[in-house]
């Protein structure tokens, strides 16, 4: 390791970092996930090589501090979802093309999330978009007026394969941590309630032209982000 070459810029020091030794200990005292630190140091590295960031950008964005973020009952959120450095991102409503890298996998991971606070009550929708085994690529959240945690929850899945849809995205990885939506998206499940009918209709057209459409539930945790703009969205209309 002697005669490896010691990072001269910034985007080297970051590309040092990510294949580091070291980077559990230091994922540990961030309060993150390995994978999770990796990610955001590949962002950082690629925003600093794209836009020529100044080193005091850098600096000024590893020093932000963490920022709790609420449940969907309006309650302070889980440790693990109390995180912390979330980039900011374009907004999905922004961007016309495809933001899919050239380079990588040709695949959108979409985390979706819905908040209620009342059930029923004032509800939001939020949602983020990524690609596989790559970087955060765009934001989406709005309120969407008084509904159940389960009509947003399926409100966050149809507005992201709207977007989806106009990017002409062929391969979606959909995650949600409503067990419920989760199964009756992937047809283990009946979808009963008149009220979500319609959603789950909506959701079955907007995917039908898709390639590959995976469904795939995960714990609040690793949504915590989408949960994040959701309740963002909520906040803003107080």
């Amino acid at each position: 390791m002697a005669d490896q070459k010691k990072p001269e810029t910034l985007p080297d020091l970051l590309r040092t970092l990510e294949r580091s030794g070291e980077l559990r200990s230091l994922a540990r005292e961030c309060g993150l996930s390995v994978r999770e630190l990796r990610r955001r140091l590949a962002i950082w590295r690629r925003e600093l090589a794209n836009a020529e960031a100044s080193p005091e950008d850098f600096v000024d964005k590893l020093s932000s501090k963490p920022v709790a973020v609420t449940g969907k009952s309006g309650k302070s959120a889980s440790a693990e979802s109390r995180v912390i450095l979330w980039p900011e991102l374009p907004l999905a409503s922004t961007l016309r093309k495809n933001p899919l890298p050239k380079d990588g996998l040709r695949i959108m991971e979409i985390f979706t999330d819905g908040a209620s606070r009342g059930n029923p009550g004032p509800a939001a929708v939020g949602v983020v978009f990524r690609q596989k085994d790559g970087p955060d690529l765009a934001e989406h959240c709005e309120t969407i007026g008084k509904a159940t945690n389960n009509v947003a929850e399926y409100q966050a899945v149809v507005s992201a394969l709207e977007h989806v849809r106009r990017w002409k995205v062929r391969k979606v990885h959909l995650f949600i941590d409503s067990e419920l939506i989760s199964r009756q998206l992937s047809g283990a499940y009946r979808v009963k309630s008149p009220d979500l009918r319609p959603l789950f209709q909506q959701v079955v057209f907007l995917s039908r032209d898709l390639k590959e459409f995976k469904v795939h539930h995960v714990k609040r945790a690793q949504n915590a982000q989408a949960d994040a703009l959701a309740n963002k969205a909520l906040d803003a209309e107080k």
